[in-house]
């Protein structure tokens, strides 16, 4: 029931505020952080040619191969950001109550189930708490996600089994798309420090903020291929034996309204990630404007937008591509012949039509998804040496 959700969230915001206070008075209040073109100028020259990224700190690869004991006390050396500052504070604040909106509205419009909009507070609440823009792009995924499933709905409730107009997403769901990323944004705050521009922290801070986008950037582009390419009018093919034609819905299959819309919706991840980063829209505020609230240059917020919309482009199409070949492989499909459409079990009436019974549909978003946010994690010295 409704109240019992309102009751079980405003709990925990009664929860989440005294932690807040507590660690308030444990650790003392901090001053915002500045991200201003002087800084960025700074942090810059960190920066050599030929592609080789130098940060300061322990989290650059050494240039060299290191001993163990070397890369071990390197890793305990690790520094914890554990201030709060005021704007940390307010902005938990405004995000448990966004969160707990959204959540409910969500749970009314059968967009989530009951476990489904308790799970997806949670999830928000975090990340809200982490930085505004990796609350932003979080609520971005799910709101696209939630009006394209409403798109075709009839046409949809008739290719596949269990499809309802509003989509309802469980826990299981909602953290399969959600819980690393939203882990990656939480380490990146403990252990890094504040959101900030890239190359404004360290090659971790630049890592996880790679990853997270990364990883919004494939559930966003698997939900869009899904919830579009099952409407084309073209049969789609499966991704391992491109010639066979298969059935609308079915796990593996590939269409170009698809694959289009893959990218689309990763771009758009990784390009609202970009357009949010600290500093940025500020740049382009009149002057006394700036300097109260910190900007970074507006040649540095180009290059932030163009490389997160890049590594959306890439984790969108490329996670959906991914995420199809898996489910071609370790995802079983069946086909029911007498209803025209594709279930989820066998029976007397339905085929299999491809892969093996492995990985739930759950599964394969886990494993596509924490794939594409290790490989932006582990790629990001060498992208942001030829990017910038």
């Amino acid at each position: 029931r409704i109240d019992w959700l309102i009751a079980t969230m405003a709990l925990f915001n009664l929860s989440a505020l005294i932690f807040i206070l507590f660690l308030s008075f444990a650790h003392g209040f901090t001053t915002v952080p500045s991200f201003t073109t002087r800084s960025w100028t700074t942090r810059s020259k960190h920066i050599s040619n030929f592609n080789n990224l130098n940060y300061h700190g322990s989290f650059a690869p050494a240039k060299k191969a290191v001993t163990t004991a070397t890369t071990s006390s390197s890793l305990a050396a690790l520094p914890i950001s554990s201030t709060i500052s005021t704007v940390d504070i307010s902005r938990t604040i405004v995000g448990l109550f966004l969160a707990q909106k959204i959540s409910n509205s969500g749970y009314k419009k059968q967009s989530l189930s009951k476990s489904g909009a308790v799970s997806a507070f949670l999830v928000a609440s975090l990340s809200l708490a982490t930085s505004f823009r990796n609350g932003l792009t979080l609520l971005a995924f799910y709101w696209t996600s939630s009006k394209l499933t409403r798109v075709g709905s009839k046409i949809k409730g008739k290719l596949e089994e269990g499809h309802t107009e509003g989509g309802e997403r469980g826990a299981s769901q909602v953290f399969a798309c959600s819980l690393i990323a939203v882990l990656c944004a939480c380490l990146r705050r403990i252990v890094v420090g504040a959101d900030g521009p890239l190359l404004s922290s360290s090659l971790l801070g630049d890592q996880l903020t790679l990853a997270y986008v990364a990883f919004f950037a494939c559930c966003a582009g698997d939900t869009w291929a899904s919830e579009l390419g099952v409407l084309s009018k073209s049969k789609p093919r499966l991704i391992i034996k491109p010639w066979k034609q298969v059935p609308p819905g079915t796990n593996g299959g590939i269409s170009l309204v698809g694959l289009a819309a893959s990218a689309a919706g990763g771009t758009l991840m990784g390009l609202i990630h970009g357009l949010l980063v600290p500093g940025g829209i500020a740049s382009f505020l009149p002057f006394n404007l700036t300097t109260m609230l910190g900007s970074i240059s507006s040649a540095s917020f180009k290059t932030e937008v163009l490389i997160l919309s890049l590594v959306g482009f890439i984790g969108g199409f490329g996670g959906s591509l991914l995420d199809s070949l898996l489910g071609a492989t370790i995802q079983v499909t069946y086909y029911d012949t007498e209803e025209e459409k594709i279930v989820k079990r066998a029976s007397p009436t339905a085929t299999k039509v491809g892969g093996l019974a492995f990985l739930s549909n759950e599964m394969v978003n886990v494993v596509s998804t924490a794939m594409s946010a290790l490989i932006a994690a582990l790629t990001a010295r060498s992208l942001l040496s030829i990017m910038i």
